[in-house]
């Protein structure tokens, strides 16, 4: 098992972040950002108390190692969940995240919290990524969290850019 946690910095309130990356729409932007392919809104709800969930999937477009070849179908198909309880009084979220990987040996998810920072907001990302496979499980979840940092930096970016260009 490999820890994640990650942390990504906004110059805008944590109620602005989140109205933008809630949204399935935006959801697929980052998708076709970072390279997945086919990306499609599977759920998109909001419940009466201000929570969110939203759910995607795509075709990756992960260029695997020799090793990961054998575990992992080519053009796997990726399910990225992301579930938000109701905003604190503060615009605070919380929230879980998983990425579910059809046919790979491998789970990843965990916590997830939307909240103020010093000037703007940060949004943080802790879990776990698990390989049940013997022998090269510890490769497998290393590819895998070195993959999902990367996909995050460039995500951050993004989401920082969209939120730039939102200024008026």
């Amino acid at each position: 098992m490999k820890t994640i946690r990650e942390e990504s910095h906004y110059d805008h309130s944590p109620q602005d972040v989140f109205a933008l990356i809630s949204t399935g729409a935006f959801q697929l932007e980052i998708i076709s950002h970072i390279g997945g392919k086919d990306g499609e809104v599977v759920e998109q709800t909001v419940s009466p108390d201000g929570g969110v969930k939203v759910v995607t999937r795509q075709r990756t477009g992960i260029e695997l190692p020799g090793f990961a070849k054998r575990l992992i179908p080519a053009n796997t198909t990726v399910t990225q969940t992301y579930e938000w309880r109701p905003p604190a009084e503060d615009g605070s979220r919380k929230g879980t995240w998983t990425a579910d990987i059809k046919g790979a040996p491998i789970s990843m998810g965990g916590p997830t919290e939307l909240r103020a920072a010093e000037s703007g907001a940060v949004h943080v990302f802790e879990g776990e990524v698990r390989a049940s496979v013997p022998l090269v499980g510890g490769k497998l979840e290393s590819f895998a969290l070195d993959n999902f940092h990367r996909e995050l930096e460039r995500t951050a970016q993004f989401t920082a850019d969209r939120l730039a260009g939102s200024r008026g």
